[in-house]
């Protein structure tokens, strides 16, 4: 026999069986990407094309990771799947993720899980996600587009781009204007670079039946776009998801064509809730009956911003230059101090931005500045809310203990004196010294064993959940929308499960929160978390269930996004509270002893107003002051979420400038990039905090309404926005 030709028959068996294998792989899948280029830090739905080739019931599901590079962002096992012979569409939604790597896509790695066997998928497949780099805005257009959009709505359109409405790139920048020092100037124009923004806005196609049916569908876009055709293609499913993701902060244009249906007017006038005008009726031959005055409305519904515009009006060019420029302001939010300069140059101000970046430059005398340092001056990329580190400190187990120093040096000085004098005249006088190498390693470990039950009895060894509930409340009082941020912290290893319903669900780290502050202004460890990927089980985001691997005595901050608040409101009357009120000094201590009284002697009442400088007010326990001073808030027993920190650039500049707590950034956000320009920002959900802020520091006709409410289990913010008409 020859046996150099066995091991050849047993390669051709094994290639032979791996073959066969493969050629009787009851299905393949490929990935559809709904929205080629999501937005930043928003949601991504995809869509599994599978093609089953067995004549038998596949039953089982998908199990997806999500890779950037070799880290790993969390595992996605699906809802149960039953896959007849044929070609299905299963979709899936991804949480949001801000990618921090080099890597322009996410990697998926694919398997079909059945109770026999498991199908996995070798290639990686491709996703596109936003990048923290390059800001990336989406504009989504719902039409059939069956036919194409006439070149009015195309123009319209693109004028409706962030990048319209901005400054063209590169910016230049004119040092002679701004009177600098021989030797600063010399340094700036040394390193001279034009500015550029880092943003761009890409427009996507809807077609109606693709559309949105769940508000947190609406999170992957900055402002919707419905045509008179879309409109009339939707149906009451997607209106209503796309009404409350409005009410919670989202920016709609709707363009109804003459004739709508029963639902779509029914729509069209619940997005103009708080108007006090009449609403839009149907003559006799079914037709919307526009007049002159109303060919264009803009309204404010709940958190949100809706701008319905007659499509007929755009269409034959009824609408002024002056009302249309106004349309890109109102949906992108932008603050009141750009409108005088927008209504003449239809742009907002990189000027003003410029000269006031210079203007705090020379109040230190450019210590902390050079050339370089004006790259980020209009960069629009997203800017991390550095006293969001606070939340731990006010998050942690209110038992937690950190081990007293004198119990730790009193366990290491009995640990000297016993492998010290205490063994060796004890061992030597029963003469057994010899039996060092046994006592020595014995004495060691009880120690060791003490310490680690001394530190379980004061980290408490038990596990605990605290969460800070953030409810939005519209001008009447109804809620719009919560945000819920859970602390989860254990003193043994072991896996957490938190259960999610109609919500959207995204794990926090350090990073994220701009590396954070204690409460004796320290610094805290600015590195990421240590607590594993999550692991994802069932329908996202509709019910579905999130599983963490927790390390000992770590914390992990988790965010969860629901558009449907489900937390019991208690007998406040939000709706009797107007402008008026809260300008009076005698009506807000009415209100200060009505909030105590219904939420009790812990709650806190915080009033946030506008201004014209841009530097809002901040009215608590009946004083006002002006955020960013330096004065310390007057409340007793003061919380974490209440505590003034330093800016962390601010060691070379005025320390008194530079103060400020996270309820601050929280409400009227501070702090540059973005913010410089906009005042608010559609919904997104992600790990960041940007689509909490609300009040137009620079909009006097705004006033922000904060009831903050400490416990021991849950803290609870209550927040209504009141903008007067005057």
């Amino acid at each position: 026999m020859n046996w150099k030709v066995v091991p050849l028959v047993w390669l051709s068996c094994v290639l032979t069986a791996h073959l066969a294998a493969a050629q009787t792989t009851p299905i393949t899948v490929d990935i559809h990407q709904v929205t080629q280029f999501p937005k930043g830090n928003g949601p991504i739905s995809l869509v599994w094309q599978c093609s089953v080739s067995t004549s038998d019931l596949l039953e089982g599901h998908f199990l997806v990771t999500a890779y950037d590079g070799n880290e790993q962002f969390g595992q996605f096992q699906s809802h149960d799947v039953a896959l007849h012979s044929g070609f299905h569409e299963v979709p899936m939604m991804l949480p949001a993720m801000q990618v921090d790597g080099s890597y322009p896509e996410l990697k998926l790695r694919l398997s079909f899980i059945t109770p026999e066997t498991r199908y996995d998928f070798k290639d990686p497949y491709t996703l596109k996600v936003g990048r923290r780099y390059l800001r990336t805005l989406a504009v989504g257009v719902c039409d059939p587009f069956d036919e194409n959009l006439m070149p009015v709505l195309k123009t319209f359109l693109d004028q409706l781009k962030f990048e319209t409405i901005s400054p063209k790139e590169p910016v230049e920048i004119d040092y002679d204007q701004f009177n600098l020092p021989a030797h600063v100037a010399n340094q700036y124009m040394s390193n001279a670079y034009p500015l550029k923004l880092k943003l761009k806005t890409y427009s996507i196609h809807l077609h109606p039946e693709d559309f949105p049916q769940l508000p947190v569908d609406c999170h992957q876009y900055d402002i919707l776009v419905i045509t008179a055709r879309g409109l009339e293609a939707l149906e009451s499913r997607h209106l209503k998801a796309i009404l409350q993701w409005v009410r919670s902060g989202g920016s709609l244009c709707v363009l109804p064509g003459e004739i709508t249906g029963a639902n779509q007017l029914e729509f069209l006038n619940a997005l103009q809730e708080n108007q006090t005008g009449s609403p839009l009726l149907q003559n006799s031959d079914g037709q919307i009956d526009f007049s002159e005055k109303n060919q264009i409305l803009f309204s404010r519904t709940g958190w949100g911003r809706t701008v319905i515009l007659r499509q007929q009006a755009l269409e034959k060019g009824l609408l002024t230059s002056d009302e249309q420029a106004r349309v890109p302001f109102f949906l992108w939010r932008l603050k009141e101090s750009q409108k005088k300069f927008y209504d003449k140059q239809q742009r907002w101000d990189e000027q003003q931005l410029i000269a006031d970046y210079f203007q705090q430059e020379k109040q230190t005398n450019y210590r902390n500045s050079n050339g370089y340092s004006t790259l980020e001056v209009l960069s629009m990329t997203y800017q991390p809310l550095f006293t969001g580190g606070m939340l731990i400190s006010d998050l942690m187990p209110a038992e937690l203990q950190i081990v007293p120093s004198w119990i730790i040096g009193t366990i290491l000085l009995g640990y000297v004196l016993m492998i010290g004098p205490g063994e060796y005249y004890l061992l030597g006088y029963f003469k057994i010294r010899r039996f060092t190498w046994i006592t020595f390693p014995v004495i060691s470990i009880c120690v060791a064993l003490f310490a680690f039950l001394i530190s379980n009895y004061f980290m408490q060894a038990s596990h605990e959940r605290k969460n800070l509930s953030i409810i939005d409340l519209d001008s009447k009082g109804e809620p719009v929308r919560e945000n819920e941020i859970e602390l989860l912290f254990t003193g043994a290893y072991q896996t957490i499960e938190t259960r999610i319903k109609s919500g959207l669900f995204s794990p926090l780290n350090q990073t994220e929160l701009g590396g954070g502050y204690n409460n004796y202004n320290s610094r805290q460890n600015p590195t990421t978390s240590m607590v594993g990927a999550p692991f994802y089980q069932g329908s996202l985001p509709t019910q579905y269930s999130v599983y963490q691997n927790m390390p000992q005595w770590t914390p992990q901050l988790n965010r969860i996004v629901k558009n449907y608040p489900q937390s019991e409101q208690p007998g406040f009357d939000w709706g009797s509270i107007t402008a008026d009120q809260l300008n009076s000094d005698d009506s807000r201590e009415r209100l200060m002893k009505e909030a105590k009284q219904t939420f009790g002697e812990n709650a806190i009442l915080l009033i946030y107003h506008g201004t014209t400088d841009g530097k809002p007010k901040r009215f608590i326990n009946r004083y006002p002051t002006e955020l960013q001073t330096g004065n310390p808030l007057q409340v007793g027993g003061l919380t974490p979420l209440l505590t003034p920190i330093n800016r962390p650039y601010a060691q070379y500049r005025d320390q008194s400038q530079e103060r400020t707590c996270f309820m601050d950034d929280l409400c009227a956000r501070q702090s540059r990039g973005l913010f410089q320009i906009v005042s608010q920002t559609s919904p997104a959900g992600g790990s960041n905090f940007e689509d909490l802020s609300i009040l137009d520091s620079s909009d006097p006709r705004q006033w922000l309404v904060v009831v903050y409410v400490p416990g021991n289990q849950q803290d609870i913010i209550y927040r209504q926005l009141i903008v007067s008409d005057t």
